[in-house]
């Protein structure tokens, strides 16, 4: 009775499983004149040479870099968030203001500038941006972090007592 019982039971997960999968299709495509881009085009920029772009005040003074830009449904950039204070990313604070704030113009020598109507002083008292989604950047900090956590742990528990610096 017991193995009629188990039997039973796979079988009604097989079938189960297998109308799962049935279910989980994808749907098929209608869409088959998908257009493609084989050059940039004039007036658009790669996104990688966008992250990291100095970005100065109307005095031309530097007050931070665009760290990263966020899209919205429609894929129109959103939202920048500039990178101010700091050394080397070091301290630096995160800074979300729309997309629209920006200008751009070029130097004499033609180098794109990127420039918005605040201070320094103003983005540094501004408050901090906080993504929901995490970078690979921010994952491997935290990771770092939690490492050296543990480390001076261990290296604490090896001494018998608390790690003095």
């Amino acid at each position: 009775m017991k193995a009629t019982v188990t039997a039973a039971f796979a079988a009604a997960l097989i079938f189960a499983s297998a109308a799962g999968f049935a279910q989980s299709a994808p749907p098929a495509s209608t869409k088959t004149d998908t257009p493609f881009v084989t050059v940039q085009p004039e007036g658009q920029w790669l996104a990688s040479r966008f992250i990291g772009q100095a970005v100065s005040n109307q005095a031309g003074e530097n007050i931070g870099d665009i760290s990263d830009v966020l899209f919205d449904k429609t894929g129109r950039m959103s939202t920048a968030v500039i990178g101010v204070g700091g050394f080397l990313g070091m301290g630096e604070k995160s800074v979300a203001i729309p997309f629209s704030s920006l200008s751009f113009t070029a130097d004499a020598t033609g180098k794109r500038v990127v420039a918005i109507p605040l201070s320094k002083e103003r983005l540094l008292a501004a408050p901090s941006f906080q993504p929901t989604e995490k970078t690979v950047y921010r994952r491997a900090t935290e990771q770092a972090t939690e490492l050296k956590d543990k480390a001076a742990q261990k290296i604490e528990d090896m001494r018998g007592g608390p790690v003095t610096k």
